[in-house]
């Protein structure tokens, strides 16, 4: 094992102890117990099927796909397509080595990306392989397309762009990394003009797309402290590009509304969040690094509530279910709050394990793809 990804892991161990040693001087604090109440909602399990192998689940979110009639998926060495309303697969295909990104689409091509640094284009027909090139290092965030290129962030701190026709490399940037940093990285958002990456350092750069040149880098988070911990400042989990503004949270750092064409900070908020943002219906939301729920006007900025129910039950992302939001603990309980006040209106015990869940809303109901390979179709009654 080398340094490096040595202390990739180690600081994803202690991200929890990190907090702790905030709120309860040094020990570990529990779960916070579920409190009933009276619930408005429901949810509906359409149908659940298993993906792929799970004992070649990695602690990576891997993300569906919409296509048509069909929803794709991949986890373990699996990657396959099935019917959107009842579940049946379509087509599957079997890897040399276990998916760790995905999945990104354009223009009829699926990407994902292996354990061992391989980025691979498949047909969104049959799965058939197109192409495939070898990266730098593991990537644990989705490709993101557009027409011409696809990027891959990988955990080396690199971003690189492929030709998305045929894999031909087309240029990389590279940000300078502290020596500790958490396991995981941002997952870029890529328009026609410019692709936008957080990174550990703190930073959030615009990169063009025809060079790979910095046309702006912006600082969501300044490391402070004298321990490495003290001063870790990723930025990690998705970025939301809506309107012209850029959402961005990073770890011991800030939540921020940016210029996507100036890099000019609109409004920015002190935050802790390691999953990233989520904008649902105008809100833009985050889990903290304590599991609290946090809901911004999406406009100014201004907290509009915060639900601390659930704190230190290892959340989800917060997602859009049908004008509500939708989180998952780690042990498999979903809980709806509702987006106007944050108030629990439901909750159901899923047959899901762990919260690191890839999900992709369809219509009124939502797709969830958990950590250890179960697609679940979900809806609200």
């Amino acid at each position: 094992m080398n340094a490096r990804p040595f202390r990739l892991l180690l600081a994803s161990v202690m991200l929890i102890a990190l907090s702790a040693c905030s709120s309860s001087g040094g020990k570990l604090p529990e779960p916070t117990e579920l409190n009933a109440f009276d619930s408005k909602l429901g949810l509906v399990n359409h149908w659940s099927v298993p993906v792929g192998n799970t004992a070649f689940a990695g602690d990576s979110i891997l993300t569906p796909v919409l296509l048509e009639n069909a929803v794709l998926a991949a986890s373990g060495k699996q990657l396959g397509s099935f019917n959107i309303d009842a579940g049946q697969m379509n087509w599957s295909v079997e890897f040399d080595e276990p998916v760790t990104a995905g999945i990104g689409y354009e223009k009829g091509q699926l990407f994902v990306a292996s354990r061992n640094g391989k980025l691979m284009a498949l047909s969104s027909l049959d799965g058939s392989i197109l192409w495939q090139v070898n990266t730098s290092s593991e990537a644990l965030a989705a490709p993101q397309a557009n027409s011409q290129i696809v990027v891959l962030q990988t955990v080396d701190g690199k971003i690189s762009a492929y030709a998305v026709e045929d894999g031909q490399f087309q240029w990389s940037y590279a940000a300078s990394l502290p020596s500790l940093t958490l396991r995981g990285t941002s997952t870029p958002v890529v328009n026609e003009t410019y692709t936008y990456a957080g990174f550990a350092n703190g930073k959030l750069v615009a990169l063009d797309n025809q060079t790979g040149n910095v046309v702006w880098q912006t600082v969501i988070a300044t490391t402070k402290g004298r321990s490495d911990t003290d001063r870790l400042a990723d930025i990690d989990g998705a970025l939301v590009l809506v309107d012209g503004l850029l959402y961005v949270a990073s770890y011991q750092g800030s939540i921020a509304a940016i210029d996507a064409l100036t890099g000019a900070i609109i409004w920015q908020q002190a935050a802790s969040s390691v999953s990233g943002v989520s904008l649902v219906e105008g809100v833009v939301l985050i889990v903290d690094a304590q599991d609290v729920v946090v809901a911004y006007d999406a406009k100014f900025g201004h907290v509009l509530w915060q639900n601390d129910g659930l704190k230190y039950r290892s959340l989800s992302s917060a997602m859009g279910l049908s004008n509500q939001v939708l989180v998952v603990d780690a042990k498999g309980y979903a809980h709806v709050l509702q987006l106007n006040d944050g108030d629990f209106s439901g909750r159901q015990k899923l047959s899901i394990n762990g919260a690191h869940i890839g999900s992709q809303s369809y219509q009124d109901t939502i797709f969830l793809l958990s950590q250890d390979g179960l697609l679940t179709h979900l809806g609200l009654k």
